[in-house]
């Protein structure tokens, strides 16, 4: 496997993601581009095209409940993340969040931050080829990592600037 497949088949499960399409089913697509490029020696690129192309006539519409879902939790990370602000501000201002005190408010961001990170985990259920079981995608630790390490950003970024601002 030369670098340049490796690299289209990571850009192809990432299109296939985002179009929707199964686990099991991007596993047998890839395996499918991999078999071709292995018995014929052709570039993934030559044969299939761009990955985005190809992946775009596997997608699968997103349902009104799926739709539904991704609102949701977009709008669950943005008030964890106001929670959490206003946690670490009312922290450096020693100044009570929504008549609580400040700690309050940073458990409850990160208490809601919890089902977000499930959703998602959930959502990104490992790729695997059928041909071996050998994962085609990061983990599902991977998506919980990156999370997180936004969400400590988040207040690592808020605290600087309250001790900035009030120096």
């Amino acid at each position: 496997m030369t670098t340049g497949t490796d690299t289209y088949r990571r850009d192809l499960v990432q299109a296939l993601r985002a179009g929707n399409v199964p686990p099991e089913r991007i596993g047998e697509i890839v395996a499918e581009v991999e078999s071709h490029v292995a018995d014929t020696g052709e570039d993934p690129r030559e044969a299939f095209g761009p990955a985005r192309e190809y992946a775009a006539g596997f997608a699968v519409p997103p349902s009104a409940r799926s739709r539904v879902s991704l609102w949701a939790l977009v709008a669950l990370g943005a008030v964890c993340g106001w929670l959490i602000a206003e946690g670490v501000l009312g922290v450096f201002r020693n100044e009570p969040v929504l008549g609580l005190p400040e700690g309050y408010a940073l458990v409850a961001g990160w208490l809601l931050w919890v089902p977000a990170v499930v959703v998602q985990a959930r959502r990104h259920a490992p790729v695997r080829d059928p041909r071996t079981g050998r994962s085609l995608s990061p983990g599902r630790g991977r998506v919980v990592l990156a999370m997180t390490v936004v969400l400590l950003l988040l207040m690592v970024v808020t605290a600087l600037a309250a001790a900035l601002t009030s120096a």
